[in-house]
This record gives structure tokens, sequence and C-alpha cells, in this order.
């Protein structure tokens, strides 16, 4: 079946409005914390993201998310074409130093 350009772009839009809308609501100083504006989205996006990745199958009887397609690596639950971020030891990188011009 042929994409339809219309709707192709009508859910790219949406899928932009959401990741944008996300982080702008996840990352502003109003409102709740972090940690709870972060159990608030997971708690609408999480369910979505199961059910596109794992239609009607929900979890295993160990109660673990079933596997991701080959390609894709299971962070969290969430299946993505990157292996997972280490966040075990968080440092900022240091930042490059810049050339000065002599004059």
């Amino acid at each position: 079946m042929p994409t339809n350009p219309k709707e192709y772009t009508n859910l790219r839009t949406m899928l932009d409005s959401l990741e944008v809308g996300a982080l702008r609501y996840f990352l502003s100083g109003e409102g709740l914390s972090q940690p709870l504006k972060f159990q608030f989205l997971k708690g609408m996006l999480q369910p979505v993201i199961d059910e596109l990745w794992h239609p009607q199958q929900g979890t295993n009887k160990a109660g673990l998310e079933s596997e991701c397609p080959p390609g894709y690596f299971d962070c969290d639950g969430c299946c993505v074409p990157y292996k997972c971020p280490d966040l075990s030891n968080p440092k900022p990188k240091p930042r490059a130093k810049s050339a000065k011009r002599k004059r």
C-alpha cells in the first residue's frame, strides 16, 4: 500500500509537536517538580509506546516487556535504534578551548 503524503506529513507534524511539547513541559521551571512531570509524561506515553512496539502482546508471563525487533535496543521499555545511554557516571564533558586569534 502506498504512503499517503498528507497523512504522513500530518503524523510527522504531530510527533514533532509531541516531542517539543513534552520537552518544554519537562524543562520549564513552572508547576510540578521534574520527577513528577516525568511520571506524568511516562504514564501517558508508555502505554502508547507499548502498543506500537508490542501490539496485543502486553507483557510476557514473567512480567517483562517483549523483545525489541532486530536492530533496536530496549532502553527501559522503549525500543530505540541506538544503544542505551550510559547514565551511571554523568560527568559533563570539558569544553573545548576556543582558539584566540593574535592581533
